[in-house]
């Protein structure tokens, strides 16, 4: 059992220059007498679930500092502490921050990057990345977007509540908001401004297209439903689909509030304690 909360590791925040510009970085190092056997990189969520993520990625890393393993967490470009405006921000340059953080793991630190792991929209971005940085061999995949298009979708449909009760403005669609997009005009929700670039990026993701190759071992864990809960009907098809091409993957639902998406501050000690499990697992058979 994991004890949620005893310090296991010594944070250091630091920058990282980037071509781009700095990134802002966490290292979550591990302590005392441990033998320290890797590193996991944090590929972060989108807009404000990225922030409504921080305690459970902070408790993640210190559950892996127990086990030995490192862990790097960083801002993306144009986002949280790094430098760039959210208008700034393109997939392309969000890949190239992983290969660099990747880099920064196996160049300073004992064990280089173990595994990547990808919350929500970082899972596609995580697994895109792969193609950059063949020598991870893993992703761990926390609540994963499956079908851009439709998450993005739902994103817009935050501005359109927003706005619903006011009448001084023309009620909108994400139809409008698209189509804004297609004329090259960036487009505001919730604070975050979204360039025709990166929504187009988006747009196009379908996870079940990004399937790793045969060497990367894959950890899907989702809040599960029903009375027993399991991961959704979706998901076990893709899962299934990528087992059935050759690849290693295990999935595992887990009971907890979607802490991604709640403004009070939620944490799963089961999702811990299993990412924890595997990562350890997968070092085990790594050595």
């Amino acid at each position: 059992m994991i004890l949620l909360g005893s310090v296991s590791s010594i944070p250091r925040p630091f920058f990282l220059s980037c071509g781009n510009g700095r990134l802002f970085c966490v290292y979550h190092e591990p302590i005392g007498e441990i033998e320290h056997r890797g590193n996991v990189l944090i590929v972060p969520a989108f807009n404000e679930e990225m922030n409504r993520c921080r305690s459970m990625v902070t408790i993640q890393a210190q559950a892996l500092a127990k086990a030995g393993v490192g862990t790097l967490v960083f801002d993306l470009f144009g986002t949280g502490e790094s430098d760039g405006e959210y208008g700034e921000a393109r997939w392309d340059i969000w890949i190239d921050n992983i290969r660099q953080c990747v880099e920064w793991l196996n160049a300073s630190k004992h064990g280089g990057c173990s595994a990547l792991l990808g919350i929500r929209l970082g899972v596609p971005l995580a697994l895109e990345a792969m193609r950059s940085v063949p020598d991870v061999r893993a992703v761990v995949a926390w609540q994963p977007v499956a079908d851009g298009k439709h998450y993005l979708t739902q994103f817009m449909r935050m501005r359109i509540a927003a706005n619903m009760d006011r009448t001084d403005i023309p009620k909108e669609t994400t139809g409008g908001m698209r189509a804004q997009l297609a004329t090259g005009q960036s487009i505001e929700v919730a604070g975050y401004e979204i360039a025709p670039e990166l929504a187009h990026s988006i747009d196009a993701l379908k996870l079940i297209d990004l399937i790793p190759s045969e060497s990367v071992s894959v950890a899907w864990f989702e809040k599960g439903t029903g009375e027993e809960p399991a991961i959704s009907t979706i998901s076990q098809n893709l899962v299934d689909g990528w087992r059935q091409a050759g690849r290693h993957v295990d999935s595992a639902a887990f009971d907890a509030p979607a802490f991604w998406a709640l403004y009070d501050r939620y944490i799963s000690p089961e999702l811990v304690e299993k990412t924890t499990e595997w990562v350890q697992s997968l070092l085990r058979h790594q050595k």
